[in-house]
């Protein structure tokens, strides 16, 4: 199995959520043999002129062997080659931190990732399992939330426009609280995630014991 796990928290692998991903390609590991690719999404360049250019002036041929233009295919390439993606990010100001935001402007690119229609957009990636991992200081869900959130739905809609629609959330909220109160966090997260894995486990065999 090959995984591709993003991290763009300025913590990197100190984080909660780089824990958690760490969970996740563990519990994997106990199934199948898994190959990780890690991106760190904190040191990634925005666009330059001559992504730019190419997305907006059709016909106009840029050099995609350097810059911007080089580092989205290679970006793609592990995007598509990737059984599945483990997003670990903080949230920064009610939505995506910088450096997470320039992944996904990498990577949603019309003409590569999808393509418009007289419908709208249609994404051309296969369908894959999507982990998005959130850290917040505050509270942003259930009936304690008292900030709002911008980062799920941004997320949700971005990757189902280059054809990623099986994403699951998970968070890690308050963690401006005590470090005792965020570790039992993290603990409760990463029993959810092992369940919920236990569990897509078990019905990938019954369908596989159902196909015989």
């Amino acid at each position: 199995m090959n995984i591709l796990l993003i991290n763009s928290s300025p913590k990197r692998h100190q984080s909660c959520t780089y824990i958690l991903a760490q969970t996740i390609i563990q519990q994997l590991s106990k199934q199948s043999t898994v190959e990780v690719i890690e991106t760190d999404a904190t040191k990634l360049p925005h666009l330059d002129s001559d992504y730019s250019t190419t997305l907006c002036s059709p016909g106009v041929m840029c050099d995609e062997s350097v810059g911007s233009l080089s580092l989205s295919n290679q970006l793609i390439s592990d995007l598509d080659k990737a059984d599945l993606v483990i997003i670990a990010s903080p949230m920064h100001n009610f939505s995506l931190p910088s450096g997470l935001k320039s992944w996904v402007d990498h990577v949603v690119r019309a003409g590569r990732t999808f393509k418009i229609t007289s419908t709208g957009k249609q994404g051309l990636l296969n369908d894959k399992p999507v982990y998005v991992l959130v850290s917040s200081g505050g509270s942003f869900s259930g009936k304690d939330a008292y900030q709002p959130d911008f980062f799920t739905p941004y997320m949700t809609e971005v990757m189902a426009t280059v054809g990623l629609n099986n994403i699951q959330f998970f968070t890690i909220e308050g963690t401006a609280a005590n470090p005792e109160a965020v570790r039992e966090q993290i603990e409760a997260r990463q029993n959810q995630v092992k369940y919920h894995l236990e569990n897509v486990l078990i019905s990938q065999k019954r369908t596989v014991d159902a196909s015989y």
